[in-house]
């Protein structure tokens, strides 16, 4: 049987008993896996017009309609029947018009045979200030979801949360018709009372994440907060699986999945960036 991620990344960089860390070209990377062999890809590539080498070079249009269409090509190719990816992306602004890219990498991705399963906002309590007179706070993100079939595994058990009722509604709800069942009472009442409403709930396409705030000695300029691949590897996996992101980062999707029992297999270019991981991975953060 094949050890992923271990077999995958003969020259990883870092490992531990469950993933493996790999400098270099997330292309090549992903390359080395075999087919319908990953449970979820969870990533967030840089932005349009954001700085490359340090060297004046930008991420522009052709690098996603291009390498990066690449690299969604062989995401497909390596995602289990059952399997996601989760795409989070922003486009910038452009003086003063908003990037379409967000919505432009849909449609191509779409023509390279996923599924647009669904869509979530990332909405962010304390955004950072905004900078454009006749602009508000950007305090949101998108992320997308793209399955390789309409089977994808989904267990929104994994991630309930508390209801928020309060007190007038739970009493207004208890009152409602569909809160009755009919019975043969005895007392002729002919109904009985039902739970106004669970404690535990399924969560929404509405995903509250403060913007990550912990130091950044890497100087990484668009770090995500923990929770937001952890939601989605409690979401669309299970024990075990196996998580891949290939623009690594500062390894946050690898923190998440080490914490909660998911094979990893991490990518990114830069290693400066991913010097953190051992740190994180004893911190748990």
């Amino acid at each position: 049987m094949t050890n992923l991620p271990h077999d995958a990344a003969p020259n990883a960089a870092y490992t531990t008993d469950l993933g493996a860390l790999v400098i270099g070209d997330s292309l090549d990377m992903l390359r080395e896996l075999p087919d319908d062999s990953v449970d979820l890809v969870v990533t967030s590539p840089p932005y349009d017009r954001q700085p490359k080498y340090g060297n004046g070079e930008t991420y522009k249009d052709d690098w996603y309609h291009g390498f990066f269409l690449k690299l969604t090509g062989e995401i497909h190719r390596v995602l289990t029947p059952r399997g996601s990816f989760v795409l989070n992306y922003r486009s910038k602004r452009h003086g003063k018009e908003r990037g379409t890219l967000q919505y432009e990498l849909v449609f191509r991705l779409r023509e390279q045979g996923f599924l647009f399963a669904e869509d979530f906002v990332w909405g962010k309590p304390s955004p950072p200030p905004g900078r454009f007179n006749h602009f508000l706070k950007d305090a949101v993100e998108y992320c997308f979801q793209f399955a390789k079939t309409d089977d994808w595994q989904f267990f929104p058990e994994q991630c309930l949360t508390p209801a928020r009722w309060d007190r007038k509604d739970v009493e207004r709800r208890k009152k409602l018709a569909h809160n009755f069942d009919r019975a043969n009472a005895p007392s002729g009442q002919g109904r009985k009372r039902v739970q106004a409403g669970p404690d535990m709930v399924r969560p929404s396409t509405l995903l509250s994440f403060e913007p990550e705030f912990l130091p950044n000695p890497t100087k990484h300029p668009a770090r995500f907060p923990i929770g937001l691949p952890a939601f989605f590897i409690n979401l669309l996996t299970k024990p075990g699986d196996l998580v891949v992101d290939p623009f690594g980062g500062t390894c946050t999707t690898a923190v998440a999945a080490e914490q909660m029992g998911r094979r990893w297999l991490l990518g990114e270019l830069n290693a400066d960036y991913t010097a953190v991981l051992a740190d994180r991975l004893v911190k748990g953060r």
